[in-house]
């Protein structure tokens, strides 16, 4: 689907009342076109509308035109910690790919506070494995044991039903 379909799909679901669904077709673009501002600005007016000041904080964050309030929400959400800022913006790629001098400096300043918690050089693509907190990796590994727990269930109920009926 081209951005400007995607753009006019937004704008029917708004129409609608559907923000969930703008949201989505949001997100997917932004995950698309990471580089693209316009994409970040609209989704984080989407999120206004769904009256969401953390994530309107992360995709403003490189806004020339941002709500400090929001970005501050995005940064609390993040322990204000900038290596899960870094990786919570979803950039890829390096920072003159952005589209204005000022989302460049951001996305640097961001790398450089990030560099100085690691104690390391980082770039983009660093998701920052090992960095997060023990309880985001417990969560992660609570949620994939749920989800097989799920899938286990769901597998046994079919199983059930095919024998009920044959």
């Amino acid at each position: 689907m081209t951005v400007e379909r995607t753009l006019a799909r937004v704008d029917d679901d708004l129409r609608k009342g559907d923000v969930a669904m703008a949201r989505t077709r949001l997100t997917s673009l932004v995950q698309s076109l990471p580089h693209s501002l316009d994409a970040r600005e609209r989704l984080a007016e989407v999120c206004r509308l769904d009256g969401d000041e953390v994530e309107a904080g992360r995709w403003s964050y490189l806004s020339e035109q941002r709500d400090t309030a929001e970005v501050a929400a995005f940064e609390r959400a993040c322990g204000d910690d900038p290596r899960r800022i870094m990786r919570g913006l979803r950039w890829r790629g390096a920072e003159d790919l952005a589209a204005n001098g000022l989302a460049e400096q951001r996305l640097r300043e961001v790398r450089s506070r990030a560099e100085a918690a690691a104690g390391k050089t980082l770039d983009w693509s660093d998701r920052g494995r090992g960095t997060e907190p023990a309880s985001d990796r417990l969560f992660a590994v609570g949620c994939s044991a749920a989800v097989l727990v799920l899938v286990a269930l769901v597998v046994i109920g079919a199983v059930t039903v095919v024998g009920w009926i044959f």
